[in-house]
């Protein structure tokens, strides 16, 4: 039987950065992943400047480096917030937004896994875990062991159902997302399309789904628009029902014939303790996602970092990994988790009762510093700066 040091389950940004971190440092690392790559992944695909900084640490990559190279699509100075019709927020910002076609991105990240070391298998999936043993067996009936195994492997994560997480305390803070993707050859031959979706920024609203948003966001050869939300605060259909609704505002006629495709999103439902036996789990498996404007690329791939750290300090010096893993994690990831929870419920009450000027208020009225609250150089909590803090450590 053979056996690892660290056995990964998906091929994502987690994944591939846990892989990345752990073979730079030696460690033998098999990524298996039930997707030949490249492959095709729901997501709007937008990097903030913590997610820059991260994929600096993590793969030694620049922005410039990833526009030179393709991997960065658009690059956009402006941003705009609406409810509705009203704009609550808008203008300049202070460090521009990235975005990616994940299809791109994610071969890309599994390009630099491989380049650090790391053995990758693609086309085979875990179907079974012994937390306690480190077993794994593959959906090619494969039977491997590993000294830690990451679950990286999404929302759906096959790796967390054998690890005693209750699925009632999962799903009760589940969201999901319904997304279209409206190519620019298409948008061309469009009239009567709204203002945002011809704009090269993102527009981000409220007031078509309860506790969720809706988005409209720039690429080079598509625009990316959806609705997201908790999935317990929508009645059954009423998420299609916004999404109608959200399309006839931005001018889409009904019958535009386009692909409408759903996906779940962690909303709020991250995992205090999001290890077993030997098991990590990191990204969307563990529900790091940030649970106000859905942020999940930062923190699958800083959560992946985490997690590859913390297997190699156990392997130092035989203590738990997963008990370094929640220490990393209380440092730089729950309480900003927990804070911009504190802050989607505040600003959805508002939003809910129609009073839109205080939001409207506290959106514009605290400077550059939301933005930076965005991007990650402040804390959800009071907003303090952590540009200086060390994430790695």
């Amino acid at each position: 039987m053979t056996h690892y040091d660290v056995l990964i389950a998906g091929a994502g940004p987690a994944g591939t950065a846990a892989a990345a971190v752990l073979a730079r440092a030696g460690a033998s690392v098999l990524v298996l992943d039930r997707k030949a790559f490249p492959r095709d992944k729901l997501c709007a695909g937008l990097f903030t400047w913590k997610t820059v900084r991260t994929l600096g640490r993590v793969f030694g990559a620049t922005a410039q480096e990833l526009v030179a190279k393709g991997v960065i699509n658009h690059v956009s100075h402006e941003f705009r917030i609406r409810h509705r019709e009203m704009i609550l927020s808008g203008g300049k910002l202070v460090y521009p937004f990235h975005f990616v076609d994940r299809r791109v991105f994610d071969a890309w990240c599994l390009e630099q896994a491989v380049a650090a070391g790391a053995e990758v298998v693609q086309g085979e999936g875990v179907e079974f875990v012994d937390p306690a043993r480190g077993l794994v067996r593959t959906s090619a009936g494969r039977e491997l062991t590993a000294g830690h195994i990451i679950g990286a492997d999404g929302a759906l994560s096959t790796v967390r159902t054998f690890c005693g997480i209750e699925p009632e305390l999962w799903r009760a803070e589940q969201g999901m997302g319904l997304e279209i993707y409206l190519e620019r050859g298409w948008i061309a031959n469009q009239p009567g399309l709204h203002e945002d979706i011809l704009a090269d920024f993102p527009t981000i609203y409220s007031g078509f789904v309860h506790a969720g948003y809706g988005w409209v966001f720039p690429h080079s050869d598509r625009v990316i628009l959806g609705i997201g939300g908790l999935y317990r605060a929508n009645r059954a259909g009423e998420f299609r029902h916004a999404l109608a609704d959200f399309l006839d505002f931005l001018g889409i006629p009904e019958g535009h014939g386009l692909p409408v495709k759903g996906h779940p999103l962690p909303y709020g439902n991250w995992l205090e303790k999001p290890y077993s036996g030997r098991v990590l789990l990191a990204g969307d498996a563990g529900g790091m996602v940030e649970p106000f404007f859905g942020e999940g690329i930062h923190y699958a791939l800083h959560t992946g970092e985490l997690a590859a750290k913390a297997a190699l300090a156990a392997q130092g010096n035989g203590a738990a990994a997963g008990e370094h893993y929640v220490r990393a994690l209380k440092r730089t990831v729950f309480t900003e988790l927990a804070w911009s929870k504190h802050l989607r419920r505040l600003l959805y009450f508002f939003v809910r009762n129609g009073a839109l000027l205080p939001v409207r208020g506290f959106l514009g009225g605290g400077g550059n510093k939301l933005q930076e609250m965005v991007h990650g150089m402040r804390s959800f909590k009071l907003l303090r700066d952590i540009r200086d803090q060390h994430p790695e450590r």
